[in-house]
């Protein structure tokens, strides 16, 4: 499922700005009638008597807010990838490569076919080099447990279409860059089948098709690893709230090997 498309949130403050002025027009002129009729023989006033700033401050005020509420509901995760693209581009990139943005795009393109070769492989092997432990044994336990099920899957890659970073948060002592994860969602041109083995293959699920997933990968001090690989399919669900990233100036490279080697002779 693709994300909340932009047209929904218009269309919902087109409504609110729509509707707003004119029941607020409708209460006065409901007003003023019945203010006109509670007296012997008066007239109805030709309109509403004028108000002032305070009044027209009081009445949009409310619904100012509700439009910010409402807004940041349907953009949750819109205003989460601004604000993590402004980060990553102004703050972070400049100073750590695997931050900047061409280069994060780099590696998830030569990372990506590894993924879904090992899916349809059922094995992880060809992800040493860019997956975490952890996220190697639970795919290999994930394939496991399909197999006893009699699961069988089938994939294929085309070609990596965006990737929308969507958060970056500290999780582990680090020192950053070291365990700093970051969440992304993914879109690609691919197949991605799961079925029985004596199920066939509909004709339509054999086409590669736009596909969305959650990455999050860790930083391991130097360079990204996959840490987790979840469908996407719907909005980014709430996360839960992360303390603030360091300073840039607490930021360091783990030392090198030779470096190491050469401080202990």
């Amino acid at each position: 499922m693709r994300r909340r498309p932009l047209w929904v949130g218009a269309s919902v403050v087109f409504v609110a700005a729509v509707l707003l002025p004119a029941l607020g027009h409708a209460t006065e002129v409901v007003a003023a009638a019945s203010e006109g009729v509670g007296a012997a023989g008066a007239t109805v006033p030709d309109g509403p008597p004028p108000r002032g700033f305070v009044f027209w401050l009081l009445f949009w005020a409310p619904a100012a807010v509700l439009l910010v509420l409402l807004a940041r509901v349907l953009f949750r995760e819109q205003w989460g990838e601004l604000r993590t693209l402004r980060l990553l581009t102004n703050g972070i990139g400049p100073y750590f490569s695997e931050f900047d943005l061409p280069d994060l795009h780099r590696w998830v393109e030569r990372c990506a076919p590894h993924v879904w070769h090992g899916w349809r492989k059922r094995s992880f092997d060809g992800l040493a080099d860019f997956a975490t432990p952890e996220c190697l044994a639970a795919a290999e336990a994930r394939f496991a447990a399909e197999a006893r099920e009699g699961r069988v899957f089938e994939g294929r890659f085309e070609k990596l279409l965006k990737v929308h970073p969507l958060d970056v948060r500290m999780d582990g002592p680090g020192p950053a860059p070291r365990d700093v994860t970051l969440l992304l969602r993914i879109e690609a041109l691919a197949t991605d089948v799961s079925r029985g083995r004596e199920t066939p293959i509909p004709a339509e699920a054999s086409k590669p098709a736009q596909l969305q997933q959650f990455w999050t990968l860790r930083n391991d001090g130097r360079k990204w690893r996959l840490a987790q690989v979840a469908p996407a399919r719907g909005d980014l669900p709430p996360l839960p709230p992360a303390p603030p990233l360091p300073g840039l100036l607490d930021w360091k490279r783990p030392p090198d090997m030779t470096e190491e080697r050469e401080g202990t002779t």
